[in-house]
């Protein structure tokens, strides 16, 4: 696996790793609804006890998504040191929050991520579909382009959609879902499948610091179109507190006996 390879593979290697979610491909979700339920009818006196927050110090997945994610506005820019073979190439990520939009029967949230490689001053966008449904986040696809971008670029629809709900330590979630792509240049179909375990909390050393993480560790099967299967193994990071939560921090991929790793030097997230 060369470093360029490395670059195409790191959405859907993140996705599989983590289970999606969360400031531009966060993992762990949250235990309770996006809109809180409306406050109930005044109770007569004596007044029942107010039920206890949710600690934030659980060791569930869900303090590694963080809700801003879905809020139309939140930006988040990622720098990024991609590295394999020896070589480090180096990628900013920038991911806006828009609008809900139409896709595939449902009407998600639209992430526009912009991807920008410093090493020969390419950049490529696309939107993903996302939302949060029953206690589950929902990876929908993705269409190629930006906003106003010609249909023709390429849809690519997840079925069934990618769906994770909050883990505990050990737990493990069976992947199986394809990808549709419907293009100008032609349809195909990539089936994925694979285990994603979430191992818990772990500190991890950035270039931002110190910071508590949930760590995931998976294995996908990508089906090529020769008819084999991609092995890659993966452990992926997520931030689980602070300015950065629910940000990847680092990714590891292994292909046979090549290391690839996606490391965060520099986080930039504005909530709304």
């Amino acid at each position: 696996m060369n470093t360029r390879f490395l670059l195409a593979a790191v959405a859907a290697a993140t996705l599989a790793a983590c289970g999606g979610g969360g400031d531009g491909g966060g993992g762990g979700f949250p235990a309770v609804p996006l809109v809180p339920p409306p406050a109930p009818a005044p109770a007569p006196a004596p007044a029942p006890a107010p039920a206890p927050a949710p600690n934030p110090d659980n060791t569930s997945s869900a303090a590694c998504f963080n809700e801003a994610d879905l809020h139309e506005g939140t930006t988040s820019v990622v720098e990024l040191d991609i590295t394999s073979n020896g070589e480090t190439l180096k990628q900013r990520v920038t991911t806006v929050t828009r609008a809900r939009e139409s896709f595939a029967d449902a009407t998600p949230v639209r992430l526009l991520r912009t991807s920008f490689n410093y090493f020969n001053n390419s950049e490529a966008t696309d939107r993903q579909y996302i939302d949060f449904v029953d206690g589950k986040i929902l990876r929908y696809g993705s269409r190629n382009g930006g906003e106003d971008a010609d249909p023709g670029l390429g849809t690519n629809t997840n079925v069934p959609t990618f769906a994770m709900p909050v883990m505990s330590p050990g737990q493990t979630l069976d992947i199986n879902y394809v990808v549709k792509t419907v293009s100008a240049g032609g349809n195909s179909e990539q089936p994925i499948s694979g285990t994603d375990t979430y191992v818990g909390r772990e500190t991890l050393d950035t270039p931002m610091g110190a910071i508590s993480a949930c760590k995931f560790s998976g294995v996908s099967r990508f089906r090529q179109v020769d008819g084999s299967d991609l092995v890659q193994n993966q452990d992926n990071w997520i931030a689980a507190d602070g300015p950065y939560r629910g940000q990847m921090l680092k990714l590891v991929t292994r292909v046979g006996e090549t290391v690839g790793t996606v490391a965060a030097t520099k986080i930039t997230y504005t909530p709304k």
